[in-house]
């Protein structure tokens, strides 16, 4: 199997390592508003736009994926992970208008801090769908059963969706 590293995009003179899941709620909502406002034409901030209805979801999708990953043996140190992609993403690249990224080699991250779903796991509960959690062995297991393949494992496990979302539950 080809060696597999995880990647964070972010805007642009922003910093990366921040999740605003991470915020008590009140400051969160504050933090979004002022996000929202400070780049009104910018694809990747329009969640904070619609904050009251985003939060939510991301809690819910947040807190789902965390209790699986637990119940496969996680111990993840963090409530809201900081989000990866498996591999890179044209989408997430384009979305976020930026080739600035923080890349992370799967070998460096401890097995228990690191959880994968097939697909954004707040756009699937978003539509009504849990997220299928894997643990890295789980998606190791699942490349393997396509000869080793990431490609073939890819084209087969999402679907519609644009890319393997990686939740990292330290930082690393």
């Amino acid at each position: 199997m080809d060696k597999l590293f995880i990647t964070h995009y972010y805007y642009p003179g922003t910093e990366p390592w921040k999740n605003i899941m991470l915020l008590p709620e009140e400051e969160a909502f504050r933090k979004a508003e002022e996000l929202a406002n400070t780049h009104q034409d910018i694809t990747s901030f329009g969640r904070f736009a619609d904050f009251a209805n985003y939060y939510p979801v991301r809690k819910k999708a947040d807190e789902f994926v965390r209790e699986k990953f637990i119940e496969l043996g996680g111990t993840p140190k963090l409530l809201h992970p900081y989000s990866f992609t498996l591999l890179e993403c044209e989408y997430l690249k384009e979305w976020f208008n930026s080739s600035d990224k923080i890349i992370i080699d799967l070998d460096d991250i401890p097995d228990d801090q690191v959880s994968f779903t097939l697909g954004d796991s707040c756009a699937l509960m978003l539509h009504g769908n849990d997220p299928v959690v894997l643990t890295k062995k789980l998606l190791f297991d699942r490349i393997d059963a396509c000869n080793g393949s990431v490609d073939v494992f890819l084209k087969e496990s999402l679907g519609k969706y644009a890319y393997v979302e990686v939740q990292l539950w330290d930082r690393i």
